[in-house]
């Protein structure tokens, strides 16, 4: 299904309008791995290996700091619900790397945070993502 899901996401058409805002994407992480899709700072990641959502706000160093060599660095902050009997929601945040591949409207990205389950186990858990996304 990941094989799947990255083979659709790089044979879509590539568009010169990637300063639009809307992206989709695939990600392999912890503790879920699946498709992302984001329009302007509001970011959708849905797990499809571990079923589960997050939602998340997402702020660019470069623009936030005034200082445009952070601009491929970025935070982000939100909710996460995870399909666990241990850890299943809380709220989350972390940095993300983002390096365009070539000169089209395609990414690499990492990103690494931590989230505050509020369970019956509740703790506060590491967690990182790999990914590709297109923006259109």
């Amino acid at each position: 299904m990941k094989r799947v899901l990255l083979l659709l996401a790089l044979a879509t058409p590539m568009s010169s309008m990637a300063a639009q805002g809307f992206s989709a994407g695939v990600f392999l992480g912890a503790p879920m791995s699946g498709v992302t899709v984001s329009q302007d700072a509001i970011r959708l990641s849905f797990g499809i290996e571990e079923t589960g959502v997050a939602v998340d706000g997402l702020w660019n160093l470069g623009d936030w700091l005034a200082r445009p060599e952070f601009a491929p660095i970025y935070g982000y902050t939100g909710f996460q619900w995870v399909d666990d009997e241990h850890h299943e929601w809380g709220p989350r945040a972390g940095l993300g790397l983002a390096v365009p591949l070539g000169h089209g409207n395609v990414e690499l990205y990492g990103e690494a945070g931590s989230t505050w389950y509020w369970q019956e186990d509740a703790a506060f858990k590491f967690e990182g993502s790999l990914g590709v996304r297109m923006y259109f």
